[in-house]
């Protein structure tokens, strides 16, 4: 019943434990290997779901894309993309759980990239992180900052309250902000094994300009994340 799923994480385990302890020696890296390397692994997985999941992809709205940097903020529904939204731009800062910082040998690696752990459980402290980050460097806007405004995983045809991290980020870098919906949790299912046959429908938005007010920016991403067609 679970053949194919079977088959993927068996692979998707060896691969990444064979692949990152290959490449362990992370302090000898620049970011910009680091990143190349992180690519092309995160490049693999989706290939690997394309070909033993049967999950495949389609983008709408490529010309929405632009070659600066920006802030993506993108609906978060499974798995599936933080391994694609890396491959979807050139070295790329991810906001991360801060749970993640306990994986081995890939905690290294996001730290290499500049990768930011944040607390879910409050917006507060992820607001704090961000002004601090800012106000020490550590974000700039030379980066494209990919974040999930919803905070955690939600299923699809839900609603979350949106936190106020992508706002701060909009302001004080003058960065554009692109919005991405997608539906992967129709086919990647959230804690399941299971996982369905399908093309998971991914949209991009127009760029949401610098200089816009609070209420006109998270007015616009939600309703590019949960509009209905």
């Amino acid at each position: 019943m679970f053949f194919r799923e079977i088959i993927f994480y068996t692979i998707f385990f060896l691969w990444t434990i064979i692949y990152f302890t290959f490449f362990s020696a992370i302090f000898l890296f620049s970011v910009k290997v680091t990143s190349k390397i992180s690519f092309f692994w995160s490049k693999s997985v989706i290939y690997i779901i394309k070909y033993v999941l049967k999950i495949n992809y389609k983008i709408q709205g490529n010309l929405n894309l632009l070659k600066q940097p920006a802030i993506i903020a993108s609906n978060h529904q499974s798995a599936w993309e933080t391994f694609f939204l890396y491959t979807l731009f050139e070295n790329p800062i991810y906001f991360l759980k801060k749970e993640l910082n306990k994986i081995p040998i890939l905690s290294f690696y996001f730290k290499k990239l500049g990768f930011i752990y944040v607390d879910r459980k409050t917006t507060f402290k992820t607001s704090k992180i961000i002004l601090t980050k800012i106000k020490n460097h550590e974000i700039d806007n030379k980066r494209t900052i990919i974040i999930f405004p919803e905070g955690t995983r939600t299923r699809p045809g839900e609603k979350n309250n949106l936190g106020a991290g992508v706002f701060l980020l909009y302001k004080h870098l003058n960065l554009p902000i692109i919005t991405i919906r997608h539906n992967s949790g129709s086919f990647w299912i959230n804690q399941k094994i299971k996982k369905k046959i399908g093309t998971i429908k991914l949209e991009i938005f127009p760029p949401i300009q610098p200089g816009k007010k609070k209420e006109k920016v998270m007015n616009t991403i939600e309703n590019y994340l949960y509009k209905t067609n």
